[in-house]
């Protein structure tokens, strides 16, 4: 009897370009509502499997991985799966790739396919629309205009997008609820509008170093038949803690008045995508984070696999933006982000490095945040030393943050928000602004200023623990200040800053 297996990949091409393809958020939620059902309820029909499957590896945020027992079955499933996925979401093009292995090569099969897929994203795909020069164009994406909404020229792609817009699965899947329609942002003005200012939040977590666990594990997961386990704790693990912090943050906002202040655009496996009211973002994603890994510690023990997954972390970056910004450079920024903090948590020595990818200790969660003040967005290295570095070398780029480190910079705004409250609303920290602006310009007047300080509200020195941050300032060395400023400055204002 032959001992072949098929481990089947596939993986939706440009994902972010068809979800950010515009910036209206009724038709990024239907874009991405169009997502979850291609790596689910179109996957399981076309494939005749259900949820529960055993040789499901993965199944969310654009991405696929099955393990086929019949060959033809699978050649059957490759046949017809793309055509599907253009039918149910026009303009989407998906990528797949087969690899056959025997029952102990499933590791490097892994590998090889992750490779395969790579390669199949550089074939260009014939777009199924034919549009010549006399047909009626979509304005804003160049489409071939199939119907007019509004007295608007729109193509299959944003239609679709619209009319999945409705649709509520992710803020489901997301809350745990079924919220009515009149509850539910359908523009960034709804989001912002319950809030002091214009200002929402891109999230964007992703898990750390579960490429090397499937890697390294993946054969005895196999072999064993927990793939199935494996796959459902991390989903499960990634539901319950975005719902701890929807119920924590976010669940009281909804009222008569106003509408949940939050969208998700990913949930799927250990990624996670959420576009947010700024005052809340930090605090969501540091519950979020949190949550994620008690929950997988505690399933992973359940399972029986505790010994060696022990609780999964995960990073997380968070760009803030103004409402009216492109969100594609909200979400552009928030990877980089996230990408920064999974950096830093690996090369940090003690705790967080992995020293044995098989057995080693996994690196710690992080959060890297940024403010975005430009029109436009660089790669983040540029971002930093343009905006949070002074021409003598200060850099206001503390992070990204431990879960851990947070704990301290939460006390400082809660002294921030105290004084702010007790006198006037912007006099708390306008002192600290100020000290800012001219470390840009005259280091020495900021050292005065922040010297003069310490004289005359030593107990709001103090509680601020600023003499750190005058050593920083001296020594050209790394300072909290602008973090500070940012993140308190979420909580006042008005749609006019």
């Amino acid at each position: 009897m032959s001992n072949k297996k098929y481990l089947y990949g596939a993986a939706v091409q440009g994902i972010q370009g068809f979800i950010f393809g515009t910036n209206k958020l009724k038709e990024i939620v239907g874009a991405s509502e169009l997502i979850e059902q291609i790596c689910t309820d179109l996957f399981y029909q076309k494939a005749q499997i259900n949820k529960r499957d055993s040789n499901i590896i993965l199944s969310a945020a654009g991405n696929i991985k099955y393990v086929f027992d019949d060959e033809q079955k699978c050649k059957d499933f490759v046949k017809i799966f793309p055509k599907s996925v253009s039918e149910l979401a026009p303009g989407v093009t998906i990528s797949q790739a087969v690899i056959e292995f025997e029952g102990d090569d499933f590791s490097n099969s892994i590998q090889k396919l992750e490779d395969k897929l790579k390669e199949q994203r550089n074939i260009v795909a014939a777009p199924l629309e034919i549009g010549f020069m006399g047909l009626e164009r979509a304005r804003r994406t160049s489409g071939v205009a199939v119907d007019f909404v509004k007295d608007e020229a729109l193509d299959d792609a944003t239609l679709a997008k619209i009319n999945a817009g409705d649709n509520v699965a992710l803020f489901k899947k997301m809350s745990g609820f079924k919220p009515k329609a009149s509850e539910l942002a359908f523009d960034t003005e709804e989001i912002t509008k319950s809030g002091k200012n214009s200002w929402i939040a891109v999230i964007h977590a992703d898990g750390n170093g579960l490429g090397q666990i499937l890697q390294n594990k993946g054969k005895e997961l196999v072999e064993k038949k927990l793939f199935e386990k494996f796959s459902n704790t991390i989903e499960e693990s990634t539901k319950n803690a975005i719902k701890k912090a929807f119920d924590e943050i976010v669940k009281n906002e909804c009222n008569g008045k106003n509408k949940y202040p939050i969208r998700p655009i990913i949930i799927g496996g250990d990624d996670v995508t959420i576009i947010i009211r700024a005052d809340l973002a930090l605090s969501f994603t540091k519950i979020f984070l949190e949550q994620f890994e008690l929950e997988s510690s505690g399933k992973f023990k359940e399972i029986g696999l505790g010994d060696y997954f022990g609780g999964l972390t995960a990073c997380a970056g968070i760009a803030y933006i103004k409402e009216s910004y492109p969100l594609h450079y909200g979400l552009s920024l928030a990877e980089k982000l996230c990408s920064d903090a999974k950096k830093y948590v690996k090369r940090t020595k003690g705790d967080g490095k992995i020293e044995d990818p098989q057995y080693g200790q996994m690196p710690k969660s992080a959060i890297a945040f940024y403010k975005v003040q430009d029109s436009f967005v660089d790669d983040l290295k540029t971002l930093k030393q343009r905006t949070l570095q002074t021409k003598t070398g200060l850099s206001y780029y503390v992070g990204p943050y431990k879960l851990s480190d947070l704990d301290n910079l939460y006390k400082k705004l809660q002294t921030l928000k105290a004084e702010a409250d007790k006198n006037d609303k912007t006099k708390a920290v306008s002192k600290l602004r100020q000290i800012v602006s001219e470390s840009y310009k005259d280091v020495s007047t900021s050292i005065f200023m922040m010297e003069r300080m310490k004289e005359v509200n030593e107990n709001f020195y103090d509680a601020l623990k600023l003499e750190h941050e005058l050593e920083a300032i001296k020594t050209n060395g790394k300072s909290q200040l602008l973090d500070f400023i940012t993140l308190h400055s979420f909580n006042y204002g008005n749609k006019e800053n």
